[in-house]
């Protein structure tokens, strides 16, 4: 295992809204990032059914609820809650907080290539 870990700029921590989710895209894959508050946390922003916009839905506790079929997704695990707990899931990126900056960890070996913040307008492709 690498210990030098990799970390992307990804947003300014006032940017990101109390219990929203907004999109970063780094090399080319599109992440949900959560503000809960006391803590910011990432995933994937497909949910494994069909793979609706993650960042779009309704946060309840520490998940998402999928804006398009109300899978219900833990936000730090990232398993699968609802319909009924299963093996399915989505990935989870470690963040942490520099200088008012939330940084997301990248797997070993990639370069980072952070675009802007997005929150999906309503009627745009999925």
């Amino acid at each position: 295992m690498n210990a030098n870990k990799e970390w992307a700029c990804i947003a300014n921590c006032d940017d990101l809204p109390l219990r929203e989710g907004r999109v970063v895209t780094v090399n080319d894959r599109e992440i949900a990032v959560f503000n809960l508050g006391d803590r910011f946390l990432a995933i994937d922003n497909r949910c494994p059914h069909l793979g609706g916009p993650l960042a779009d839905g309704i946060v309840t506790g520490e998940s998402v609820v999928c804006p398009l079929h109300g899978w219900k997704i833990n936000l730090e695990h990232g398993n699968v809650q609802r319909p009924a707990e299963s093996l399915a899931c989505v990935k989870t990126f470690a963040t942490k907080i520099e200088a008012g900056t939330l940084l997301l960890e990248l797997a070993s070996g990639t370069q980072s290539s952070a675009k802007q913040l997005t929150r999906r307008t309503e009627g745009a492709p999925i």
